[in-house]
Order: structure tokens, then sequence, then C-alpha cells
């Protein structure tokens, strides 16, 4: 990102430099020399943003285990051989407490029941497991996965625009390097022929 708006910032001359000869299509025209570079600097912006506010605010969880499985699998025998049982509780009831009224209407599993022992597994014909641990550590991960759906929609929202912009000059310029390469092709293959 850097680069292109050093190159954003450079003089006259050296923006002529950098502007491709081959923009002639008359859609092309309209558009400011160095529309690419543009596109370029403000797609890497938007894709930056995004990566911060993904890095700062997305749960550790889910930036640490690409599925609640995978949690499962890797914390559950650690957290139960340190009798951390209690603290698996703690954790789901507070995330339970702390969900918004959009999170709970995105929650689809029954809820636990943190307060009872087991978590309240068995005591209902929604709540059945034979590993109330793993089903609890299911929860802590689903959870933290659907936390703050606004700013989930906000960094969607960075990444697809800066992904549009970043593909516009490169479908552009894939398509404009076809098209000279096509009669380069054609030329060689007559000079072949000769």
């Amino acid at each position: 990102m850097p680069v292109f708006g050093y190159l954003l910032l450079l003089n006259e001359r050296v923006h002529q430099y950098l502007t491709i000869q081959y923009d002639s299509v008359w859609l092309l025209n309209y558009l400011p020399s160095m529309w690419r570079v543009w596109m370029l600097y403000y797609g890497s912006f938007f894709l930056a943003m995004g990566s911060i506010f993904f890095a700062w605010r997305c749960p550790v969880e889910v930036k640490q285990y690409a599925s609640a499985f995978n949690l499962v699998d890797v914390e559950r025998p650690h957290r139960t051989a340190q009798n951390q049982t209690q603290e698996i509780a703690r954790e789901l009831k507070t995330l339970y407490e702390g969900m918004s009224k959009w999170e709970r209407s995105i929650f689809t599993l029954p809820l636990l029941k943190p307060d009872q022992p087991n978590l309240g597994v068995g005591t209902s014909s929604d709540l059945i497991s034979s590993d109330q641990w793993g089903l609890g550590l299911i929860h802590i991960w689903t959870v933290n996965d659907i936390k703050r759906p606004t700013l989930r929609v906000m960094i969607l929202l960075l990444f697809t625009v800066g992904l549009a912009l970043l593909a516009v000059p490169a479908l552009f310029t894939f398509v404009q390097v076809t098209f000279l390469f096509v009669p380069f092709c054609e030329a060689s293959n007559y000079v072949a022929s000769i």
C-alpha cells in the first residue's frame, strides 16, 4: 500500500512514465491516467483495514481454531486433565450473559446450563451428549464465532471492496496483455512459416 501511495504522490513526469500506452479503449479514456494505481492503493488500503479489524477484534478461539471441533480436539484433553471443567462453565456463563439480542437470534444451539452439574446435559431431550465438556467447548467457540455481527459485516464489506478494487485493474491488465500477446504470436507464426 505505501508503494502505491508513493507512486500517486510522485511528480507529473513520473506519472507520464508510468502511464500505460495501450489504454486506448473508449472507456479508459475517461479515467485518470493512473487509475490502476489508484485502485490498487485503495484496494490494498481496504484489505489492510479489514485485516487490522479482524486481528484486533476477532476472538482468540476463532483465530486459532478453524472449527468448534478443532477446539474440542485440542483443548478438551488438557482442560479436563488439569481439572478446569468449572472454568469452562464460568466462561460459558459469561459468554451467554454477554450475548446481544441479535447474537441470540443467530445462535441456534440449545443453551446449556452452566450453573448445573455437567452443564445441564441430560436434563432435557435437546441436551443429550456423552461429552458435556466437549459440548461446552463447542458452545464457547460458536458463541465467539457469532460475536459482534455488525463488526463482522463491516469487515466483510472491507474485504469485498478491497478485493474488487484489486481485481478490476488486474482483469483489465490481463485482457490487455492477452490481446497484445495474440498478434505477437500470430506474427511469430507468420515469420516462422516463411
